[in-house]
């Protein structure tokens, strides 16, 4: 894996997807964690975590561009997602009156930065470590015969 080769969304997206697992194990509401008390909306965001912290791997290991971009796609799409679940959750907690941790505002930044880097892996095709694609050839202009009749 060549770690040159990764741009500034990609190094995004692996840091994001770690800030994310982290905050699912992290108190979320009253002394629970995103874990303990979330039901499905804790194994999308696991998903979308690791998702995350595929992009980097995935652009370091590969010198075809086609998976890295494929998965800044999902990400890009998925992050959308993930920070209205997160959103969801800080709207609406599962426990009445129940006061809300850092677990959970970690999750809302890191879905909002795993959505952001997504979006900067998708815009930046730069490669280091690769050359530049060769310019198109330039092909003449079709030419008339001069004796050719129209």
């Amino acid at each position: 894996m060549d770690v040159r080769r990764l741009r500034a969304g990609e190094w995004l997206a692996g840091a994001s997807g770690i800030a994310l697992i982290v905050s699912l194990l992290l108190p979320w509401f009253d002394e629970e964690s995103g874990y303990a008390a979330l039901t499905v909306i804790d194994v999308l965001l696991t998903l979308l975590a690791l998702l995350a912290l595929a992009l980097p791997i995935l652009q370091g290991a590969r010198d075809s561009p086609a998976l890295p971009v494929a998965v800044a796609v999902l990400i890009a799409t998925f992050g959308v997602i993930g920070v209205l679940l997160v959103l969801f959750r800080v709207i609406d907690d599962p426990w009445a009156g129940a006061e809300r941790d850092a677990g959970i505002w970690i999750a809302l930044a890191a879905t909002v930065a795993i959505e952001a880097a997504g979006w900067m892996s998708l815009d930046n095709e730069y490669v280091k470590g690769l050359p530049p694609d060769p310019e198109p050839e330039l092909r003449p202009a079709p030419r008339i015969a001069p004796d050719a009749q129209p």
